[in-house]
């Protein structure tokens, strides 16, 4: 049972315990690798991408745990255990590599980022409550994306309405881009009624720039209250909900609207 729970807690630990090294660091190699290889491939930012990367982990966890703990019930009391400096050398750079790819690495690696929604500016695209996952490889905003941003150190959410080189209008609630039609843009009717929802002057969004709105139209701080945005200041596409109260939102994916 020992053998078992350090491998399911550690990478490995079980398979070092017992006496298999080698076979230890090959659990490493494929669990870290594995899920690094995935990351920058994109592979994990998505719900679907998280499911399965978390299900990649419990397997190859709980495949080396089941494994120490075969080999531990077969090891004699007299063999010699690897000694505590043994199992510190072992664990510790692991636990590191664990805390620098989850809480230093994920962004730029691993090319995601998980938020939870506490306001409701992008109702009902994204309620109160919902935990989202960001690609954070991404670096080409299109009109419709929905993106995460920062603004006074805060970070938020709101969908692409325009971007550089492009001319906005607003004429009764519909997006205007480029003399495009594009309808109410992702934003229900009913949370599109007050004046500053249903125009705005035709504008044309400066190089390097975004110009950002809320699904909730009128109960949403965007760029026609803060301004246009910096590109430097997205710092990912919401790709979908990965978890909610409301079970019938886990799972849900984002396309591109427009």
């Amino acid at each position: 049972m020992l053998a078992f729970l350090m491998s399911f807690l550690v990478a490995g630990w079980g398979l070092m315990y017992v006496g298999r090294l080698k076979w230890a660091l090959v659990v490493v190699g494929l669990l870290y690798g594995g899920i690094t290889l995935a990351g920058l491939l994109g592979l994990i930012a998505s719900p679907e991408g998280l499911y399965v990367a978390g299900a990649f982990i419990v397997l190859v966890k709980l495949t080396s745990a089941w494994m120490a703990g075969a080999l531990a019930e077969k090891v004699s009391e007299s063999e010699p255990r690897p000694s505590a400096v043994t199992h510190f050398l072992y664990a510790l750079p692991i636990v590191a590599l664990t805390y620098v790819l989850i809480f230093t690495l994920r962004s730029s690696v691993l090319g995601y980022a998980l938020y939870y929604i506490p306001s409701g500016s992008m109702v009902p695209t994204l309620s109160i409550g919902d935990y989202i996952v960001a690609d954070t490889h991404y670096d080409t905003p299109k009109v419709g994306d929905i993106v995460v941003y920062r603004y006074k150190g805060i970070e938020a959410t709101k969908r692409v309405a325009a971007v550089a080189g492009d001319t906005l209008a607003i004429v009764n609630g519909e997006v205007i881009n480029n003399g495009r039609n594009l309808g109410l843009l992702g934003a229900p009717a009913e949370r599109v009624k007050r004046d500053y929802s249903l125009t705005l002057a035709p504008l044309k969004v400066e190089e390097g720039h975004v110009y950002l709105l809320g699904d909730n139209r009128d109960g949403s701080n965007d760029s026609r209250f803060i301004g246009q945005v910096a590109v430097s200041e997205l710092t990912g596409k919401v790709t979908g909900i990965w978890y909610s109260a409301d079970q019938e939102r886990m799972g849900t994916t984002f396309s591109t609207v427009q």
